[in-house]
């Protein structure tokens, strides 16, 4: 009796955040650092920045800072991939760049970025580097 409540209890508590986040009412804060090293391929030598993600409901809101070392950026993406693997795009960060935006995607997206933010990547492209000036991958806040 003692080890079918403990799995309930368990049960429960893994399904309480991405049940929350279902419903609109949690949010997940992510971040990452941005290099050109990190590009795949390669990107920018040079390239560094920062990235700020937060998420709510169906909402997932960015924020640059320190973008340096590139030319002038195009467009940013949350691609889903683990380090060194180039991954499809998952949310377009705004139609082309901008320092700071919201975006929407799907629920089914949102949660997985907000429970599982190691197995996607930010990654901003620019004229020269169409693939990824920069990149880096996801983690809490």
């Amino acid at each position: 009796m003692k080890r079918i409540l403990i799995c309930l209890l368990l049960a429960a508590a893994l399904a309480a955040p991405s049940l929350a986040l279902a419903s609109g009412g949690a949010t997940a804060s992510l971040r990452t650092t941005l290099t050109g090293r990190k590009a795949v391929p390669r990107g920018a030598r040079h390239g560094r920045g920062s990235v700020t993600i937060r998420i709510s409901g169906r909402r997932v809101c960015w924020t640059f800072g320190r973008l340096h070392g590139t030319d002038k950026p195009r467009a940013a993406f949350i691609r889903k991939g683990i380090p060194g693997e180039f991954g499809p795009g998952i949310v377009q960060l705004g139609r082309r760049y901008r320092a700071s935006g919201c975006a929407t995607t799907t629920i089914g997206n949102a949660q997985q970025l907000a429970l599982s933010p190691r197995g996607y990547y930010v990654t901003v492209q620019t004229r020269r580097f169409p693939l990824g000036a920069v990149r880096g991958q996801l983690r809490k806040a």
